[in-house]
């Protein structure tokens, strides 16, 4: 879905121009290797492998696990595509998401990075939603015993510590990890494990990565997008030693925690409470005054603070209303659930890690990147400049309302970001 996110109109004739040069790699491969035959004879195939010249990315083994793709391939097709990837780098994948927990997931041999790389999906169907909402804290104290990390008195996001058991009990079923890195018969002893995810797949990285980590000493894991409400404090801040986050400028999921939303939900309501105007006449103001302008600035903070004047009590100073006093009720029935539903759900969540932060600093100029942010109202990405900024876990403990709350999450923006970050820093993204 995101390949043709990106290719609304050309992905198709992507696929198979790159399924046509795949099979013209392959063709003059085997073409290489009979000439090869010919002249050494019927010697020991794994002499002649070094000495034919067989170029990178053709796959020598047989098959490759690929689980849950449909009868065309096209999840392993974009898979290949999107990410560059060539067949033979692909050591499994599931594809499968049949169930609430079930997560695709794939593992990829990085051989110019020497990593063995973990990647998971976020989230991207109705299932997945629901695990996001699943926000009940739960405790962590048994598997931390069982996995041997510090985790009494500790809680996570329930949703994602079941995506995370099951993603753990389909390694352990499959053994493709300890086939590749482990033991004297492995096919890279010397590569180091990498677990990457995207929004839902950060969080269940994370805790993955905590269940994984004494068998695997090497593994890193890095976290794009996370879920704001994932980890108490101290695992939050202690996993900062293997764990690195990243977040684009206000994207409100690693914003999101049960206390973050009751929070703007309160601060809207008390909003409502203090309005002078209707809705209607507070909407024809700001439209003529910002957009028909009327030589005032809507940016300018006097206008802004007179505009607040005029269309807000203060705060001490709100009137008697049926509104106000809804409000009040409301207000004791929150607090008497919050009561009832004991400590456990009351307990603060944050993101995980050492947290980098792509904040806005700029806008590129240029018609195209104008003209995008007039069709979408401000929502587009295209053009901004971002400078990475080392943030605290605790930084995000408020939604951030912006026009790119949503976008600053889509992976594809998050992936050209970095990337062009990287650059500026002088680190070669190429593959």
């Amino acid at each position: 879905m995101l390949y043709y996110f990106d290719y609304p109109v050309s992905g198709t004739f992507r696929l198979i121009g790159r399924k046509l040069r795949s099979k013209i790699k392959c063709a003059d491969a085997t073409t290489r290797s009979g000439s090869s035959r010919a002249a050494y004879g019927n010697g020991d195939d794994a002499a002649l492998e070094g000495s034919r010249g067989i170029p990178d990315g053709i796959d020598h083994r047989e098959t490759t696990a690929i689980v849950g793709d449909n009868y065309l391939r096209l999840h392993e097709a974009t898979l290949l595509a999107h990410a560059g990837l060539e067949r033979a780098d692909v050591a499994y994948a599931s594809f499968e998401a049949g169930g609430f927990y079930e997560t695709p997931y794939c593992i990829v041999i990085d051989r110019r990075w020497r990593s063995v790389v973990l990647s998971i999906r976020g989230s991207l169907t109705l299932e997945d939603c629901v695990v996001d909402v699943l926000l009940d804290p739960c405790p962590l104290d048994a598997l931390g015993e069982k996995y041997g990390f510090s985790g009494g008195g500790q809680y996570c996001h329930g949703g994602v510590l079941e995506c995370a058991q099951w993603l753990h009990e389909d390694l352990m079923r499959h053994k493709v990890l300890q086939k590749l890195l482990l033991g004297d018969n492995s096919e890279y002893p010397d590569y180091t494990l990498r677990v990457v995810g995207h929004s839902l797949g950060a969080g269940i990285g994370v805790i993955l990565s905590l269940m994984l980590r004494n068998t695997f000493s090497s593994l890193r894991c890095i976290c794009y997008s996370p879920p704001g409400g994932l980890l108490t404090w101290r695992l939050a801040t202690q996993c900062s030693e293997f764990v690195n986050s990243f977040v684009l400028n206000s994207d409100i999921v690693p914003r999101l925690s049960v206390n973050n939303m009751e929070r703007l939900r309160d601060e809207v309501l008390h909003l409502i409470a203090r309005v002078k105007l209707s809705k209607y006449e507070i909407a024809r103001r700001i439209f003529w005054h910002g957009v028909c302008g009327d030589n005032v600035d809507i940016g300018d903070a006097d206008f802004s603070l007179q505009m607040t004047e005029d269309m807000l009590h203060a705060p001490d100073r709100v009137p008697d209303s049926d509104f106000s006093r809804q409000l009040r009720r409301f207000e004791s029935m929150q607090r008497e659930r919050r009561l009832s539903r004991g400590l456990a759900r009351s307990i603060a969540l944050y993101p995980p890690g050492r947290i980098t932060h792509l904040v806005k600093t700029g806008q590129l100029g240029g018609c195209r990147h104008v003209v995008a942010g007039f069709v979408t109202c401000g929502a587009s990405n295209a053009g901004s400049v971002y400078t990475p900024v080392r943030k605290e876990n605790d930084d995000f403990n408020e939604i951030e309302i912006s026009p790119t709350l949503w976008t600053d999450h889509f992976p594809n923006r998050v992936c050209y970001e970095m990337e062009r970050i990287a650059k500026s820093f002088g680190i070669d993204t190429t593959l």
